[in-house]
């Protein structure tokens, strides 16, 4: 293999990796498999050695895959990436480091993917709630915005002989599963899910292995995100061997006998008289309701009743009725012990041979799980609404603009806006200059991750243009229709006072305590920057090592106090000396160094540079100042040392200034001596 590294060198350093290993050449416009690790083989469940990646993962991951590899080699850096995927009705999260080479004119790709941690979010929780299904008589569905079945409990998987495989490349409605007739009901009912109903109890139709019709009545729950639809849960409750029973009836000469019998061993069966008075029930209503034949006979539907319906939905349900129809909707019953439960009820008048109404035949599937499901997930959401109404975080969520959708109320306590002040608005117009580039990146990533949360700091102003520091990290959610960003989810906390104490520890650390001057840890930090300027402007640095001549008598004839003041007094005319771009630093005591940039490369003209810079640091120090009535112009001795013609080492210059400064102590006051190396 002409590539970095041998299939061996690739086998001794990642053969025993817990970590899947992908090492792949650019071939056009896809990506081929040269070596894979044994965890790479028990993830993808095969060895795909020489095939093309297009070959081994299904169309929709494979095209998230090669769009992460693109970006990797456009950057031409390491880059990380996370997916979120279904797999065998378990929701997992890897990351994947991948990592460009080129070689040879040749392009390969080195990726690393790894197993994280799940976050449980609103999203997660749902998942594992549908996941309390896997094992039900209940068969259950995931279905993506852009009619892909992302997922199938075992009951149909193992019913309809479903490939998840191959699910996972095609339509919903290409499947072999689908009933032509269902295709045109169900795509609708799908999309009025996504537009945020809830649809109970509709009926379809499904081919099962044997290439026989089977009926369902189905339950459909958008799976949401931040109040937007990314996919749809479906529920489906066999009801075939009823319609079969229900088409036999048809026939029958005793059709309204055969039809009770047919139906009651899979529901709730109960016959009124046209008053309501219940004349007749099956063995279900007696097992289900814990109440006896003879306490129910002769009674009406309200000994059910569990008060949760008001008298206009029972008097909506009887005029219905009355008139003809057919009645048709969820109720909630009471249990003879209390209990309360939950039933699918269609109730349908009974006519004679001259159309007049004699009795109601009522039947009832009982859909409490459904309804504890749905329950749980409204509770889940009242909870986390509760949360972020009361948390002192800052909590937002915007859509792929940056607009804002969603703030809690802390950005109302804390920063002094109105909702409506905040909603609409982007949220670039709360933050300070400071971080406005921080917050495009954010919004424009060079590659997507869905899964990672990104740390963030962020410098906001409160209404009144107070600053106010947030720390905190946000997450992406993706439109799956569309496969971009949908929305930006943010949680951040304050931390403007530790913000604070980091400008002072940081300020501390780089300047003098009494002259606040910057220090020897300043130049050493600044150094590397002037240098650059001074090689991308083709100039000279001149580095002045001052060293006060008989400083030390000012503390001995005024005393300390004058002393210090002496010194800040001396720094500041040192800075009033030079321009704004040069380096003033206290190296301790009486000793003094200054950066000046910007110095010609024409030793002559550098030289002239060098008197004016002289003349005025001596016209400043002649002023001088006063302290305590007493006058002080103090003189001092200068070394300089010159980059990069001396050198291009910063402690070598410091040393040439010092001897310089040696030499200059050694003439006369005012004097100054540039080294001779």
């Amino acid at each position: 293999m002409n590539a970095i590294f041998s299939v061996n060198q690739l086998d001794l350093l990642f053969k025993n990796s817990s970590d899947a290993v992908f090492f792949m050449e650019r071939v056009n416009d896809g990506y081929r498999y040269i070596f894979v690790n044994e965890t790479a083989i028990d993830l993808i469940n095969v060895n795909p050695t020489g095939k093309l990646l297009e070959q081994v993962v299904p169309s929709h991951l494979a095209k998230t895959i090669i769009q992460n590899y693109n970006l990797t080699l456009q950057n031409q850096k390491q880059m990380e990436y996370e997916d979120y995927t279904y797999d065998k009705m378990e929701v997992r999260k890897q990351r994947t480091t991948s990592i460009p080479v080129f070689l040879n004119e040749k392009t390969y790709i080195l990726a690393i993917t790894k197993e994280v941690s799940l976050g449980r979010d609103l999203e997660d929780k749902y998942l594992f709630m549908r996941s309390l299904h896997s094992s039900s008589f209940i068969s259950t569905l995931l279905v993506s915005n852009d009619m892909h079945l992302l997922e199938a409990n075992p009951t149909f998987i193992h019913e309809f002989s479903i490939c998840m495989e191959e699910a996972h490349s095609q339509s919903l409605f290409d499947m072999k599963f689908m009933d032509s007739k269902s295709v045109k009901t169900l795509k609708k009912y799908i999309n009025r899910v996504q537009n945020g109903e809830s649809i109970q109890s509709k009926m379809l139709y499904f081919i099962d292995k044997n290439n026989e019709r089977r009926c369902f009545t189905a339950s459909f729950s958008s799976l949401t995100s931040n109040d937007e639809t990314i996919a749809v849960f479906i529920m489906l409750h066999e009801i075939t061997e009823f319609i079969k029973q229900e088409q036999a009836l048809r026939t029958a000469s005793h059709g309204l006998e055969m039809f009770k019998n047919a139906i009651s061993t899979v529901a709730d069966v109960i016959f009124t008289d046209v008053n309501g008075v219940i004349t007749d029930i099956n063995e279900r209503v007696i097992k289900n309701t814990g109440y006896s034949r003879e306490e129910i006979i002769g009674n009406t539907h309200h000994i059910f009743n569990s008060g949760t319906h008001n008298k206009e939905f029972f008097t909506n349900l009887w005029n219905t009725v009355k008139e003809g129809n057919v009645w048709r909707d969820e109720v909630c019953n009471r249990k003879k012990n209390g209990e309360i439960y939950w039933v699918d009820s269609t109730i349908v008048p009974l006519k004679n041979e001259l159309g007049k109404i004699e009795q109601f035949f009522t039947v009832q599937y009982n859909i409490t799980s459904e309804k504890q499901l749905l329950s749980e997930l409204y509770k889940i959401e009242h909870i986390f609404r509760a949360i972020t109404d009361n948390t002192n975080d800052f909590i937002v969520v915007t859509d792929s603009f940056g607009k804002i959708k969603y703030a809690s109320p802390s950005y109302l306590r804390k920063l002094g806006y109105e909702e409506v002040e905040l909603i609409g608005t982007p949220y670039e117009d709360l933050l300070m200059p400071e971080s406005m580039g921080i917050w495009q990146e954010a919004l424009n990533p060079k590659e997507i991750d869905l899964v990672k949360e990104l740390k963030i700091e962020l410098l906001l102003h409160k209404k009144d243009n107070s600053p106010i520091w947030t720390e905190g990290s946000y997450t992406m959610s993706l439109d799956l229709s569309q496969h971009e960003i949908s929305e930006i989810v943010m949680v951040s906390r304050e931390i403007t006072e530790r913000k604070e104490l980091e400008d002072k520890l940081t300020y501390l650390a780089y300047h003098d305590s009494l002259t606040q001057l910057g220090n020897r840890r300043k130049l050493y930090k600044d150094f590397p920057m002037i240098q650059n300027e001074a090689i991308l402007s083709d100039t000279s640095i001149a580095i002045f090592y001052l060293d006060g001549d008989n400083f030390k008598q000012v503390n001995d004839l005024h005393g300390h106090d004058v002393g210090d003041e002496f010194l800040k007094q001396f720094g500041k005319s040192l800075v009033k000396s030079v321009r704004q771009e040069d380096l003033v630093v206290r190296l301790g005591g009486d000793e003094f160094l200054i950066v000046f940039t910007g110095l010609s490369n024409s030793e002559t003209e550098r030289v002239i540079q060098i008197e004016q810079i002289m003349n005025r640091i001596k016209e400043n120090l002649d002023i001088g100042w006063r302290i305590r009535g007493v006058h002080f112009s103090p003189t001092v001795s200068i070394g300089i040392s010159i980059y990069p013609q001396h050198s291009e080492c910063l402690d070598d210059l410091i040393d040439l200034a010092d001897q310089a400064l040696y030499q200059a102590k050694q003439s006369s006051q005012y004097q100054y001596c540039i080294s001779d190396v």
